[in-house]
């Protein structure tokens, strides 16, 4: 008998339970005779076989044949009571189906109050589309967002349909600073960077003369990460009921808004808690600077452009740019070189659009056509990656749900207690900054002050 066989040999004796005193003889037999990496497949088996308990095969016998004895007066006894229980089968059957379409059915109360509201509903509707009452069947397919403790509308309305599954909203692209910039991931809440502040000198020596000693001085800047942060509130029903994913929607817009404020900061800060104490590099005094004849932003002219370019240093050209809000680019699409060709380039399929032969990037947080003002910067030009450096916080975004508690309502003059007005709030919370390390790397053109 082979290590198969004794296994399905065990298999039929376990599922006996018991075990004769010839078949544990010969099992035991069989496996003293195997290899030991069988044993060892086996012994599990065989010591599960060895536990049962050990019978004679006339007692086995004699347990059949009393099996077979109870068997058949327990048919006889069914065979006197057969219609009783048949009887009995039936009336528990009729019962049955009357409780399951009670509980099921139109004869459940539940259901039929359900049924009542679904008709007058229906009524209501028929009513006001035939009326053409549209106030009517706003009431009947809108249902609140969300209100404030004054009970005033406080986020619109959701239509409760397969089509108001998409939320319709204008995209604006922001983060460009986070593009653009050279942009590091912190540990910790702060990093120093250095900078080069006295290059080294080099002097020609004549012969036997003494050489004259250089040294390099280097500036050290601490970029020091500050919190963006916000909380929004929405009503369970809200949460539970719509077909949209409102938690989803609500972070995109989050961090949306997250990537306008550095745009706003580290583009046009101004170094106050409004920008969170960032100073933008059109802030910045110490960023090269040209400063046009006129005083208005359409009054901006080809050689403004193309002086911006010889401000900067050879060594942040390479990878330069134009950044502006695009309000401004309809004054520069109509700008043409003295041979009378348009500075402007439009984007193609082999490159960006350009503006005396350098790419351009539209910046919605810069400075728009309409926040014309003398002395004010509004366009910039060179490497923001040699320029500056963007830290943000190891985890980034961080997303927090509450649905206890006590937080601020949006005028900031209440609190609103979560539990009891059934609400959950989402907290939204990251640590990002920015640092001007190499200011000269980069060009700011600037109206004139005619008063000055």
């Amino acid at each position: 008998m082979n290590l198969k066989e004794l296994l399905k040999f065990i298999k039929g004796i376990t599922g006996r339970g018991v075990i004769t005193a010839s078949e544990k003889k010969q099992m035991n037999d069989t496996y003293t005779k195997m290899a030991e990496d069988e044993k060892e497949s086996a012994e599990d088996a065989v010591d599960e076989a060895n536990d049962l308990e050990v019978k004679d095969k006339e007692e086995e016998e004699e347990d059949e044949e009393v099996k077979k004895g109870i068997s058949a007066l327990v048919k006889a006894g069914i065979k006197e009571s057969v219609s009783a229980m048949k009887a009995e089968v039936k009336e528990w059957m009729s019962e049955q189906k009357t409780l399951a379409e009670q509980k099921a059915g139109v004869y459940n109360p539940a259901v039929a109050e359900k049924r009542k509201e679904y008709n007058e509903k229906l009524r209501e509707i028929f009513t006001a589309v035939k009326a053409g009452d549209s106030q009517k069947m706003k009431q009947l397919y809108e249902k609140e967002m969300t209100t404030d403790d004054t009970g005033t509308p406080f986020a619109g309305y959701v239509v409760d349909s397969e089509l108001s599954a998409e939320i319709r909203h204008l995209i604006t692209e922001y983060g460009v600073a986070r593009r653009e910039m050279m942009t590091v991931t912190l540990s910790k809440n702060t990093i120093d960077a250095n900078s080069l502040i006295t290059d080294i000198t080099t002097f020609w020596v004549d012969e036997a003369s003494a050489i004259q000693s250089s040294q390099v001085v280097l500036g050290q800047t601490q970029l020091a990460l500050k919190k963006l942060a916000t909380i929004v509130t929405l009503t369970s029903e809200l949460l539970e009921d719509e077909e949209i994913d409102l938690a989803l929607f609500i972070t995109g817009r989050v961090a949306e808004s997250f990537a306008q404020k550095e745009d706003l900061a580290f583009f046009d800060g101004d170094g106050t808690s409004t920008f969170g104490s960032f100073t933008g590099l059109l802030q910045n005094d110490d960023v090269n600077e040209v400063v046009m004849a006129g005083s208005t932003f359409a009054t901006m002219d080809a050689d403004d452009l193309i002086d911006m370019q010889d401000a900067t240093p050879q060594g942040a050209q390479a990878n330069a740019k134009y950044y502006m809000n695009r309000t401004n680019m309809s004054t520069i699409r109509k700008l043409k070189d003295d041979d009378g060709a348009y500075i402007y380039q439009r984007p193609s399929e082999t490159g960006p659009a350009t503006i005396w032969g350098k790419p351009v990037v539209l910046v919605e947080a810069m400075p728009a056509k309409s926040a014309t003002a003398v002395n004010t910067s509004f366009v910039l030009y060179g490497d923001l990656k040699k320029s500056s450096i963007l830290g943000i916080k190891a985890g980034g975004l961080k997303i927090d749900r509450f649905n206890a508690g006590i937080v601020r309502n949006v005028a900031d003059n209440d609190d609103i207690n979560l539990i009891t007005t059934d609400r959950e709030a989402i907290r939204f919370k990251e640590r990002v900054g920015a640092i001007t390390i190499l200011p000269k790397a980069v060009t700011k053109l600037t109206t004139a002050n005619p008063s000055a």
